[in-house]
């Protein structure tokens, strides 16, 4: 009986580890892998860069009175040219400032060496008993156009004597980019120079002037004014370009002949496309 109870008791024992065992050999289970959530990081919205100032004009002046010995006035000089005010708001402004800063210092040299020939001209005038008139030169100016991309400018030279019969007119003009102040020039606008060539003489006869009556009478021809035309004076307006003949370039002219060419009628030759 004792011998039974004990073969019991073992076979218990091993039915426990058998099953202590089996319980070992069963897999864990996975602990599923969170799947990441993509996130975008914020990109910081630009600021946008503000748009240059309009030019605020005022002006430079470069003037002087010349005289003999004597005290007597042989030469005035007034050269008035642009100024841009608002440089610190205006970029392009200190660029064009110092651009007319050198024109007025030229103009002024210029004006130097007039005055050494009219002080001659009046001390030989003065001791042949001959009347003497004084020279007057005169520079004006108009902001003929500006936008957010061009600034262009027009100016008239005057020069006179009293003796004269007419004063002689000179047009100038410049055009500058209204961002960084650079001096633009033909090609920055235009692709052909022969076809506006063309087209500013068609403009000049168009007019009915002086200029298509003298190539009607047989005095003046189309290849003279085609010569005379410089493409380079133009400037811009609201309407379009401006392009002139300067007085006296023809024999026909004793003052500046300009014509006007829309934006849409130089759209083909316009370096913008």
């Amino acid at each position: 009986m004792k011998k039974r109870i004990v073969l019991s008791g073992l076979l218990a024992a091993a039915l426990t580890l058998s099953l202590t065992a089996c319980g070992g050999d069963k897999m864990p289970e996975e602990t599923p892998v969170p799947t990441p959530i993509q996130t975008s990081t914020p990109v910081p919205t630009p600021t946008p860069t503000p748009a240059p100032a309009a030019p605020k004009w005022g002006d430079q002046v470069f003037a002087k009175t010349f005289t003999s010995g004597d005290g007597a006035t042989v030469l005035t000089a007034s050269f008035t040219l642009p100024l841009i005010q608002n440089t610190d708001a205006c970029p392009a402004g200190t660029a064009i400032n110092e651009w007319y800063k050198a024109e007025g210092a030229s103009r002024m040299l210029e004006a130097e060496e007039a005055y050494e020939m009219a002080v001659a001209d009046y001390d030989v005038s003065k001791a042949a008993g001959f009347p003497f008139y004084p020279t007057t030169q005169e520079m004006t100016y108009q902001i003929a156009y500006a936008d957010e991309k061009v600034i262009s400018v027009c100016r008239d030279l005057y020069v006179s004597s009293e003796g004269e019969a007419h004063p002689a007119v000179f047009l100038l003009s410049e055009q500058f980019d209204a961002v960084t102040g650079e001096k633009l020039d033909f090609t920055d606008f235009f692709t052909d120079a022969d076809a506006v060539r063309a087209r500013v003489v068609d403009a000049l006869l168009d007019q009915r002037s002086e200029l298509a009556a003298a190539v009607e009478q047989g005095t003046l021809t189309r290849d003279a004014i085609t010569a005379a035309v410089q493409v380079d004076n133009f400037y811009c307006t609201a309407e379009g370009y401006v392009f002139w003949l300067q007085g006296g370039a023809l024999p026909a002219m004793n003052s500046p002949l300009s014509a006007v060419l829309t934006y849409d009628a130089m759209k083909d030759v316009s370096a913008d496309g």
